[in-house]
């Protein structure tokens, strides 16, 4: 699988990422500037997630879908994410927060890569990984699963 590591570059005060909940709100918000002119991303398409200078984010590809029109034409990319989050003082040594969604590669590239505010680095196999963002999911999953009610067995 692809995966990449996005830093902010000291100086800089942090950036926001779009993730949207599916291939059809990415596609509403990118045909509409009115949404994508917002300070904030509507709920009912996504949310936005804040990385700020000294934590630190992984990136997992899952998979993609095409979006296609006439004139029109992107790759929706389906993520997960695992992202360290500094809080001062903290009460524990390391909180991370994980989400997953779609985004486009305006959004997230897979590559190498740098721009006024962040530094994109790929990972391999061979990296040093900071999350491993498998057990972080499977752990969300059975606490999920642990929550259930038996609707059937409640008298």
């Amino acid at each position: 699988m692809k995966k990449v590591r996005i830093t902010v570059k000291k100086g800089a005060r942090g950036k926001k990422f779009q993730i949207f909940n599916s291939p059809e709100s990415l596609y509403v918000w990118m045909n509409d500037p009115e949404l994508q002119s917002s300070d904030k991303l509507d709920p009912s398409l996504g949310v936005t997630i804040q990385l700020k200078q000294g934590e630190t984010m992984e990136v997992e590809w899952l998979g993609c879908e095409f979006i296609s029109e006439e004139f029109f034409s992107t790759r929706a990319d389906y993520i997960r994410l695992g992202k360290h989050i500094k809080i001062k003082p903290s009460p524990v040594k390391e909180i991370v927060g994980i989400h997953e969604g779609w985004v486009y590669e305006e959004i997230i590239s897979f590559k190498n890569s740098s721009d006024d505010c962040t530094k994109t680095l790929r990972l391999t196999p061979k990296s040093r990984h900071k999350f491993d963002l498998e057990e972080l999911f499977l752990s969300r999953e059975e606490e999920s699963q642990d929550h259930e009610m038996d609707y059937e067995n409640l008298n």
